[in-house]
């Protein structure tokens, strides 16, 4: 049988998930022994070498494994594990991506559902061996995984579809700072009377007509929203 070589870049610096990891890898390498997996591991960015801009100029991987909380901080040209796979995305949309995650609600959710829409997405609290090798699995196989709690807030994000759009999550995660609704208008770059609408209608969709935006932002604080 012909050998199928595939590269990969594994970013993390929890020790747990590097176990899980690599025992993980060792299945798929006992179940698939066709397969031929060349890694490249980041666990610091500082004292990796070579570096992480280089093995992304240099590379062309099949798939990045990357915890979304990596520490980034003494790379200057990617500030963030998001602007990294923004990067890599752009360099070379066929590599299929896998992101560790945590302290999720819907709207950082969609934000990365956005802006890299992953084809594997883990919350920290749901990777144990067996989600992690289902994880695996499907990047292999070019199918999508989302781990359990990352499922419970799909199913919120399309029960809302329709009904929430990218500015009404944007005022409620102003509220949710503390910003003052006089100055909503300069954050979310609406007017006025259409933030005082949309405000409304957010109370009403969580059966809060009537209450106030600290009763709001408790709500969907508390059903994962923001």
């Amino acid at each position: 049988m012909t050998t199928k070589t595939l590269k990969y870049l594994f970013i993390e610096h929890i020790l747990f998930l590097k176990d899980g990891f690599h025992n993980g890898l060792r299945h798929l390498k006992e179940n698939n022994p066709i397969l031929n997996l060349i890694g490249y591991e980041i666990s610091d960015i500082e004292t990796n070498r070579p570096t992480l801009s280089e093995l992304i100029t240099s590379n062309d991987f099949y798939f990045v494994w990357v915890n979304l909380e990596f520490p980034m901080h003494g790379n200057e040209r990617y500030s963030t594990a998001t602007a990294l796979l923004s990067a890599l995305k752009k360099k070379n949309p066929k590599t299929r991506i896998v992101v560790i995650t945590q302290n999720n609600t819907v709207y950082s959710l969609r934000k990365v559902l956005k802006k890299i829409n992953p084809q594997g997405i883990l919350e920290v609290t749901d990777c144990d061996q067996e989600s992690i090798m289902r994880a695996l699995n499907a990047v292999i196989k070019n199918e999508v995984y989302y781990s359990r709690n990352i499922m419970l807030l799909i199913r919120k994000f399309i029960g809302t579809f329709e009904t929430m759009d990218d500015a009404d999550y944007a005022i409620l995660y102003e509220l949710h700072l503390g910003t003052a609704v006089t100055s909503l208008p300069k954050k979310v770059h609406l007017s006025h009377s259409t933030i005082l609408k949309k405000r409304s209608r957010l109370k009403e969709l969580f059966n809060l007509s009537g209450k106030t935006d600290t009763d709001l932002i408790k709500e969907v604080k508390t059903q994962q929203f923001i």
